[in-house]
């Protein structure tokens, strides 16, 4: 009888780890690529690297050729920090805090807090990862 026990829980015992899907890379690593708006909310590209900057363009043929923005990001758990240092979108040194979704996908962006009004139109927008 024991056995017939054991050989039932085992048989409803669940999925083995080898079912499971692997863990979710830090959104700090996931981050680090190109993003894109696509229409009709825009043709906006933006380039995260691993040193912390961020490059910012209209679209990818502008993209380290007419660049909007350069500048850094931080990312703390779901909490992304841009500050652009120079370019047209923003003041120099004016910080946008935003909450975001980070995947192999894409980002969406919730507003935190965000005075630059330019940068600011990402807010409730997914961009999708090109790179």
């Amino acid at each position: 009888m024991r056995w017939l026990a054991l050989v039932l829980l085992a048989a409803c015992g669940g999925s083995s780890a080898s079912d499971r899907p692997p863990p979710k890379r830090p959104n700090n690593e996931l981050l680090v690529g190109e993003f894109e708006r696509r229409p009709p909310d825009g043709t906006t590209i933006a380039r995260f690297q691993g040193d912390g900057t961020i490059t910012v363009a209209h679209d990818k043929t502008s993209l380290d050729r007419k660049n909007l923005a350069v500048g850094k990001f931080t990312i703390e758990n779901d909490q992304l920090t841009l500050t652009y240092d120079s370019g047209e979108m923003c003041k120099p040194g004016e910080t946008g805090t935003y909450k975001v979704v980070v995947s192999k996908i894409g980002i969406r962006f919730t507003k935190v807090d965000d005075s630059c009004e330019t940068r600011a139109k990402i807010d409730g927008q997914t961009w999708y990862r090109v790179k």
